[in-house]
């Protein structure tokens, strides 16, 4: 019997479609790819609640994205939970990512490491227009619990 969670249209999108999105999310931060390549996997009223504040719309997300680039370094993001459930025409995902960073505060003599595993709350909608991709439309760290030995963000 099916899951009443679960979209049961033609054009629903699987697990694997969902992990993948989220993977290629993650990639693109640990390379720090041009805002240009991240702009088209958010809706264009985004909304995103960081530990250092909120973020509302493209610009924004933009704004902040290239602030963070210039910041962290040597980023590695690995996921090890992807949660999903339907409601409302929006995914609704459940992820961990253990969050791995350098960062350097002038003058100091060295970068200093960051780790944190963070828990997150997504959602994820079709974007407008006749492409049907997946765009995130919400986003909110809910947590960040520090590695053995990590600085504080």
């Amino acid at each position: 019997m099916p899951d009443h969670n679960t979209p049961m249209t033609a054009d629903a999108f699987s697990r694997v479609e969902i992990e993948a999105f989220v993977a290629d999310w993650y990639r693109k931060l640990d390379v720090h790819a041009p805002s240009e390549q991240l702009v088209p996997l958010v809706a264009d009223g985004v909304e995103m609640q960081f530990p250092e504040g909120a973020v509302h719309g493209v610009e924004e997300f933009r704004n902040w994205y290239e602030g963070v680039i210039r910041l962290f370094f040597d980023e590695l993001h690995i996921v090890t939970h992807v949660g999903f459930s339907w409601r409302d025409d929006r995914y609704l995902l459940d992820v961990v990512v253990n969050w791995q960073a350098r960062r350097w505060n002038p003058p100091a003599p060295r970068s200093e490491w960051i780790g944190f595993d963070a828990y997150q709350r997504w959602e994820l909608s079709r974007a407008p227009g006749n492409d049907g991709r997946l765009a995130i439309a919400r986003y909110i760290v809910d947590e960040l619990r520090p590695m053995l030995g990590s600085k504080p963000l």
